[in-house]
């Protein structure tokens, strides 16, 4: 490893850890533990992950020599909006109509609601963890793609935890959370490193569930499972074939720091 993929390497790491401490950042120091918990619920995840976006953004700004081109190009924002908003919905479209077949739509759903369990966590979770920590990693401090994917996705995993209400199904919901992860990255990956595919799509995937009156975890049941799976497999169709046409106009996959 040369001395800037290791300088990459620390920055992206350390800046990953310092996220993971940040609610008890505002809990213990600028809040107090008492005071923070008496905050709005909606207003402490969005305090705490704004937090989080907002040094992602900076550190890789430094990375990219404080040019807003280059930034939103290593966290793979920087192309192709409006097709990727396009074929995500396509995608999640089996979902969002499977939830409403099986669930009917939640008449008390707020706009909160939506934004906070639906759209929130699409661009949360992807540019932290794909976009900022793996994406980075990989592509630009060289790292092999193994290490940085099962590190995020495990950690993302056990970011879902709270989902399950005895051992056995923190099991299940851990494995689930972790392919989830990885299964993302590809997704990534194999649209040329635009993290718009997967953003979007998790943000429909994510919504599907919270305008429905569906009440589960992650796991989901086996007809959910079906709907979601449609969308899985057309989502993996969508990025096989975009992979496919970058190859054949001889579009590099990969991205080097300028």
């Amino acid at each position: 490893m040369d001395k800037k993929s290791a300088i990459i390497s620390i920055l992206v790491v350390a800046t990953f850890v310092v996220t993971l401490f940040i609610p008890k950042f505002y809990a213990y120091i600028i809040y107090g533990k008492a005071n923070f918990n008496a905050l709005p619920f909606y207003f402490r995840i969005l305090l705490c992950h704004g937090t989080s976006l907002l040094l992602c953004f900076l550190v890789t700004f430094y990375l990219a020599s404080f040019s807003f081109k280059k930034m939103l190009e290593m966290l793979g924002l920087n192309k192709g909006i409006g097709i990727a908003f396009i074929l995500a919905l396509f995608a999640a479209l089996p979902q969002i109509l499977g939830m409403q077949y099986l669930h009917g739509f939640n008449k008390e759903v707020s706009f909160a609601d939506v934004w906070i369990n639906g759209i929130h966590p699409g661009y949360n979770e992807e540019i932290v963890f794909r976009g900022f920590v793996i994406g980075i990693l990989v592509r630009y401090a060289k790292w092999p793609a193994i290490i940085p994917i099962v590190l995020s996705s495990l950690l993302f995993a056990m970011g879902h935890l709270y989902q399950a209400n005895n051992f056995p199904e923190s099991i299940v919901v851990f494995c689930t959370a972790f392919g989830v992860g990885a299964g993302f990255y590809m997704f990534y990956k194999y649209t040329n490193w635009n993290l718009w595919f997967p953003l979007f799509l998790h943000s429909f995937m994510d919504t599907a569930s919270t305008i429905s009156n569906w009440h589960g975890n992650i796991t989901m049941s086996f007809q959910d499972n079906i709907f979601r799976g449609a969308t899985i497999i057309l989502a993996i169709y969508l990025s096989y074939r975009i992979y496919k046409k970058e190859k054949m106009n001889n579009i590099p996959l990969k991205q080097e720091v300028v």
